[in-house]
Formats: structure tokens, sequence, C-alpha cells
């Protein structure tokens, strides 16, 4: 069976995957779960700095490999992109909503996402969270801006209305920062799109492959 690592987001978790992963099944792959650094399985990894991060996510990893990235693990899919050489790229609502939509600075969303750990008493380690928040929100690149170097299939929801719109026109302002990227969203649904409607999302990544190969 062909394999797809799937780098969650934060607070994603192994069982979130369990229908979208027997959707894929059936078309012949496997979909490995990767925790981000600092959550559950891997709570005890611990990311310093940059190149902590980069060593963790080739440890994980193989050159060339199906990668599909979620949330936050795909700002780390798309930042990084050049040392996983990817084979498929698959964006699930990632890589393309910057800071500025909800307008707070990067010590107000550390703030904020110690304190949902705290109060949820969710097994992750806050400090290597916040590190890795920080890292990610230094010099922050879009899937539009990183000079991917291979096909992109970015799967977008497209609730709530506002960041819908925030998207549209994101995709709008760079239209011609898309090589490489295609682009769909996955109709009545929320952040959590391959949670939500596991069997649209599959199909649009079987049809997706299928168009690449015949092209």
């Amino acid at each position: 069976m062909k394999k797809f690592y799937f780098i969650s987001g934060l607070g994603s978790t192994k069982e979130s995957i369990q229908d979208f992963e027997k959707e894929m099944n059936q078309f012949g792959y496997e979909v490995q779960f990767i925790d981000i650094p600092g959550q559950y399985s891997n709570r005890d990894v611990k990311i310093q700095s940059e190149q902590h991060l980069i060593e963790w996510l080739s440890s994980e990893i193989p050159v060339g490999s199906n990668v599909i990235a979620f949330s936050m693990g795909a700002d780390i899919a798309i930042r990084y992109h050049s040392y996983l050489q990817a084979r498929n790229l698959i964006i699930l609502d990632g890589g393309i909503i910057d800071y500025d939509l909800m307008n707070i600075t990067l010590e107000e969303d550390i703030a904020m996402t110690k304190s949902y750990i705290k109060e949820n008493q969710l097994d992750m380690n806050a400090e290597t969270i916040s590190k890795l928040t920080s890292l990610l929100r230094e010099h922050y690149i879009d899937i539009f801006h990183a000079g991917l170097n291979t096909e992109t299939l970015l799967l977008l929801s497209d609730h709530p209305e506002f960041v819908y719109e925030y998207k549209k026109n994101k995709i709008e302002a760079n239209h011609d920062n898309m090589n490489h990227i295609f682009i769909q969203f996955i109709k009545d649904t929320s952040h959590e799109v391959y949670v939500e409607k596991p069997k649209e999302v599959t199909n649009s990544i079987m049809t997706w492959l299928k168009e690449r190969t015949t092209n």
C-alpha cells in the first residue's frame, strides 16, 4: 500500500483522521499520522531552534515522500518544503492565512495558546508549542511566496464567511504566484475539512493525483 505522511495541526489527534484514512485506504493509500513537536506522542520532542525543527522534520519524513499537512503542520511543510522535496504535497486549510487576519501579537498568540492548553488539560508541552509558534510566525511565508518546487494541492474550507472572503481575496491578489498550486474549496466545511468531509477531500485528492499522472 502506498503511503502519505500526515503532519498534524495543533490539537489534531490520530483519531481525527480515522474516517479520512478509511477513504484513502480504499484507493490503496496508507496515512501515517505525525504529531507536531510538543503534543501527544511527540510531547517530549524539544524544539529550541529552526535547525532543531528541520532535523525533526527530516527524521520523520523521508525525502521524496507523499505528504499531507494540516493547519500548523501545513505551515511547517510549506516553510521547509525544500527539505521534504515531497513527491506530492497536499495542504489542508493552511499556509494561506497570515497573522493580519486576527491582528494579534506573537505574545498574545502564545498567551492564548498556553491558556488553551492549560484550561483543557491537553497532553502538550506548552513551552515547545510556544517556541514552534514563535519560529513559524517569524518571517512568516505563505504558500504563494514559498517558492514551492513541487506540484501542490491546496484544499480550503469555505466557513466562516469572513475567513472565506479573506482566502478568496488572498488568492486573487496572488494569481501570478500560483505556479505548481491547484486550489479547491471544499463546500460547507470549516477548518477541519478532512474530519467534516473525508470522502470529498479524498475524492479531490484522487482526482488531482490522476490528473497529474495523465498530464
